[in-house]
């Protein structure tokens, strides 16, 4: 009772925010995907195996048989050694994550961004970005290095944040739209179907994966035609064994697009359960806007700097872009 007024103060109730279960659906789409990408890993070992296998046994037939068949032996076996090699080394591959055009940020330097970005992940139940690092591009992404070692260890995830969307959305847009990109390793009845997210990357890094060897093969076999016979065997074993892989694999693609949906569909969840609908929504109707006037401000800067009088703000131009463009359009909620 308020001693002044006698009237009793009002009591809010308390909130109790309950994570949705996720639904059966996505527990059987991703377990569905971990088993595609499980058989295409099997299927990748069985491959490597049988070249690995084949090039012992034409080795030691090459080594025992007449002067023809030894020489046709030992460049069939060279052949699947060869893409053994190249086979096993793709397994070892590490691809950096995308740093280009990227500058990051120091938790010292930025204490109160820091502090933000830790709490709105710890609220998502996703882990703390190992690094930050800002760009000028209309987006947000967590990132991370690939490598084979991410199906068995966590992934240490980076986080972009573009400046060219901070430019464009609200301080409550922008923590909706990270809320979604924290969302999609959160909660924990997800890991599933995180696993199969990252076992999909590793998987086309393995299909995709050229190195040096590759470049070798390609320079011996379009060579000196007297020399480049060398390199037809082991290129045309190359292309059969890959053009396997690739077909499995666009297969195993095609088992996972559903899933892919129900991701965003969890990461939205998670997203407006932090925030609300309206955050989320104003924020990707306003990513429309922000992404056509970031293009036409990259081409207006370049056409600048071209004369010799580059803008000395990007941002304001952008911004200035989409105010344009929304009276061009009549349309004043435009961006």
């Amino acid at each position: 009772m308020d001693e002044k007024t006698g009237a009793r103060p009002v009591t809010r109730p308390k909130i109790r925010r309950r994570r949705s279960a996720v639904p059966a659906a996505y527990r059987r789409r991703a377990w569905g995907g971990a088993a595609a990408l499980v058989a295409f890993m099997a299927l990748y070992a069985a491959s490597a195996g049988w070249l690995v296998r084949t090039a012992w046994r034409l080795g030691s037939a090459g080594s025992g048989g007449g002067a023809g068949a030894s020489a046709f032996h030992l460049v069939a076996a060279a052949s699947a050694a060869f893409f053994a090699v190249c086979m096993i080394k793709a397994a070892f591959f590490v691809r950096p994550g995308r740093r280009d055009g990227c500058v990051e940020l120091k938790p010292l330097d930025h204490p109160h961004l820091f502090q933000f970005l830790h709490k709105l992940a710890d609220q998502a139940g996703a882990p703390r970005p190992c690094r930050v690092y800002v760009s000028a591009r209309v987006d947000a992404a967590l990132f991370y290095d690939l490598s084979l070692l991410n199906l068995l260890r966590p992934v240490r995830r980076n986080l972009e944040i573009g400046l060219g969307l901070v430019n464009a959305v609200m301080l409550s847009e922008l923590r909706a739209v990270l809320a979604h990109e924290f969302g999609h390793f959160s909660p924990r009845p997800t890991a599933v179907g995180r696993w199969v997210y990252v076992a999909r990357q590793v998987g086309a890094g393995l299909v995709a994966h050229r190195g040096r060897l590759d470049a070798v093969l390609s320079a011996l076999a379009g060579g000196d035609p007297r020399v480049a016979w060398l390199g037809w065997p082991p290129r045309a074993a190359a292309w059969a064994i890959r053009s396997l892989l690739e077909a499995a694999f666009r297969g195993v693609l095609a088992t996972q697009r559903a899933l892919a949906r129900e991701m965003e569909l969890q990461a939205d969840l998670v997203a407006v359960g932090l925030t609300g609908s309206d955050a989320l929504i104003h924020a990707l109707w306003k990513i429309e806007a922000a992404d056509d006037a970031f293009d036409r401000t990259m081409r207006f800067a370049q056409a600048e700097k071209a004369r010799g009088a580059a803008p000395r703000d990007f941002f304001a131009v952008q911004r200035h872009l989409t105010l344009r463009m929304a009276a061009a359009l009549d349309d004043p909620t435009y961006g």
